[in-house]
Formats: structure tokens, sequence, C-alpha cells
């Protein structure tokens, strides 16, 4: 099994088992929420495009209502299915879906008192790191106000932001899992030296 459908049975177990009015780590949003957000991204290309176009907000609210209506244990059973048959993200799951998958399941996690970071294998961990460059330049761009390094022990450096030598430089710490959650403007365990405040991060 994949990591991306590994990561899809867990949250799909997490989410029945939270119920629909837990809180997650996303400001505002339900583990109804989320799961509603799930199946639309995954079903409804037409209206997902609305996350990212203001112009299409409203075609993504009408349908994200008629899909909620369905109640959380539908929403939930039919994104744990995985993707549809004519879809062209089902070959593409692992792809597409692995930090989507992970980012998610964290979120619902983070959003109970108490959570504390999973302890992920090895294995894992090099997934995430090797996503981690794709998310940061899209999140903190290639010319953003400051120069951004993060470092995971053990791996390659990722580097996102500003390239010139007057920009202030930021260095954030800590496992993979864990810099791809801050990146994504989640909460996470890491160390950031350096003026966090000029780090402009979009969150996903």
């Amino acid at each position: 099994m994949s990591f991306a459908a590994e990561e899809r049975a867990a949250l799909a177990r997490a989410l029945a088992a939270a119920g629909p009015a837990a809180p997650t780590a996303c400001a505002g949003w339900t583990a109804a929420d989320l799961a509603v957000h799930l199946l639309v991204r995954e079903t409804r290309p037409d209206a997902a495009a609305g996350i990212f176009l203001p112009a299409l907000a409203g075609h993504l609210g009408r349908v994200s209502a008629r899909v909620a209506a369905l109640g959380h244990g539908e929403v939930v059973a039919r994104w744990a299915a995985g993707p549809p048959r004519w879809s062209p993200l089902r070959p593409l799951d692992e792809a597409v879906n692995a930090g989507e998958h992970f980012i998610h399941h964290e979120d619902l996690r983070r959003g109970a008192p108490g959570w504390a970071p999973r302890e992920l294998p090895g294995p894992v961990q090099e997934r995430l790191h090797g996503l981690l460059g794709r998310y940061a330049r899209l999140l903190l761009g290639r010319r953003g106000p400051a120069a951004v390094e993060l470092l995971a022990p053990g791996r390659a450096p990722v580097r996102a932001g500003a390239r010139g030598p007057g920009a202030p430089r930021v260095a954030v710490t800590g496992e993979p899992g864990e810099l791809l959650l801050w990146v994504t403007g989640r909460p996470a365990r890491v160390t950031v030296a350096g003026d966090a405040a000029a780090v402009h991060r979009r969150a996903l």
C-alpha cells in the first residue's frame, strides 16, 4: 500500500471516530468541513477550482453544501473509497495526494488538546522530505522577502524564498514531517533561527 493510501485509510478512520463537530488545526474548520473538502477536491474538480479562483468560490460553496448534506459518515465513506474510476487522479494518487493526506491527517490530530507528533519511520520521513521542496517553492515562493533554509537532521537542506545577499536569513530545523507542516502554516515542532516574521507563509 502506498503512503497516500495508508494516510487515506488512517485519516478516514480518524474522521469517523472524531465525529463531525471535532475541531481541526484549520482555523474555523470542523472534521465535517475537512471531510467535505477532501471529497469535493477529489470528485468535483469544477468546484475545487474555487479554492484558488475567487470567481468560482460561490460555486464551490454551493457544491460543498450539497455534499455536506449527505451526512458526515457518508462523506467520509465515499472519500475513503478513493478517487472515482473516471478521475485522472486515480493513477496519480501517490504523486498528488501523499502530502495532502498527511497534512490533513495532522490537521485533525492537532486540533485535539494534548496532541503530540507521530513517531514516523525513516522511509516515511524520507518521502515527506522529498515533498518538502515542492511545497516550499509553492508556499514560500522563490522571491519572498526572506531566504529560508529548511533543515532536517541527516538530510540535504531545502532552500526557498529570497536569494539576494541582503535578504534576511531564516533557518528552520525539524523532522521532515514537521517542516512540511510548518511550511503550510500548521502547528509544528520546529526550531526557528532568525526573524520568523520576515517569512511570508501561505496556508494551503
